[in-house]
């Protein structure tokens, strides 16, 4: 089994400058400034990821669609991300997805493998939507099964939005679990998940994870995992500028605590990628996120 340690992923790529957009796409140099700031996880070594390549984007997105990410296009296909495209987003995104394909292979030897990027959970094969071009979780969990043809894969999903596309990529393979714990009268139109959880607006912490208690009991009945990809959404944050939920952040790191142990009682391990975060004060987004890390490295 894989040891206790926590293995930090970050690239420098990661971080845009999105002067205006809600997507706060500077956050990652942030919480990467966060981390070396902290008198613990300074001394960790942060673990540089390669970028993704052509075979690893098309183990789930057809060559139409990237086709039209790599010429730069605004098209049918790429227009709904809602973000601009060019080089430098493109190539983000690409580091993303190598970060969390990277994180994977390092659950090998580590219990828990941290990717301070990605959770890009709404883009489908042949689209982009909802601020994500890649969808770096479908790619990892296709690209693992190359080498472990019969890993068994859950999707621990606590973003404010359904992650729709990963719920529509693994709709019928019995390998894949999905679970979404989100808002649900909000963004996205729904795919349907192997379980899901739309939350009324208001919700507070203890209602929040005794729902989501009650869910990981479920899905410890319904599923027989081998690695848990849990995809940390910094926007179930009370004053989150997006959401209606009112989760404290005391409340989310309680949150990342129960997914933790979650994998700990199954003695599996667990990769975890970011995904959204939109809080009123940005300093929060960051400080959720790093707090998310020291729910996992913490002794």
């Amino acid at each position: 089994m894989a040891s206790n340690a926590l293995a930090l992923i970050y690239h420098s790529s990661y971080n845009l400058e999105l002067p205006g957009h809600v997507f706060p796409a500077h956050k990652y140099s942030h919480l990467y400034n966060r981390v070396k700031r902290d008198p613990v996880y300074a001394s960790f070594d942060i673990l540089l990821p390669k970028k993704a390549d052509d075979s690893e984007l098309e183990l789930v997105h057809t060559k139409e669609y990237l086709d039209d990410l790599f010429s730069f296009e605004h098209t049918t296909r790429t227009m709904y991300s809602e973000l601009p495209l060019n080089r430098s987003i493109v190539e983000s995104f690409m580091y993303g997805v190598g970060g969390t394909v990277y994180a994977s292979e390092l659950s090998a030897k580590h219990q828990f493998a941290f990717n301070m990027g990605g959770g890009y959970h709404h883009s489908f094969p042949d689209r982009a939507e909802g601020f994500c071009y890649l969808n770096d979780v479908a790619i990892a969990i296709r690209k693992q099964r190359e080498s472990k043809p019969n890993q068994n894969a859950l999707i621990i999903d606590l973003d404010l939005h359904q992650g729709n596309g990963n719920s529509y990529i693994f709709q019928y393979d019995d390998k894949v679990y999905t679970f979404s714990m989100h808002q649900g009268n909000l963004y996205p139109k729904k795919e349907t998940s192997n379980l899901d959880v739309n939350l009324e607006p208001n919700i507070k912490d203890d209602e929040y994870l005794s729902i989501l208690d009650t869910s990981l009991n479920q899905i410890r009945k319904d599923f027989d995992s081998n690695i848990i990809y849990y995809v940390a959404g910094a926007d179930p944050y009370e004053d989150d500028s997006l959401g209606e939920l009112k989760v404290s952040m005391k409340g989310l790191k309680e949150r990342d605590r129960m997914v933790r142990k979650f994998a700990e009682s199954l003695n599996i391990p667990c990769v975890v990628t970011l995904a959204g975060g939109y809080a009123r004060d940005f300093r929060d987004t960051v400080e959720i996120h790093f707090n998310t890390i020291t729910a996992f490295g913490e002794k």
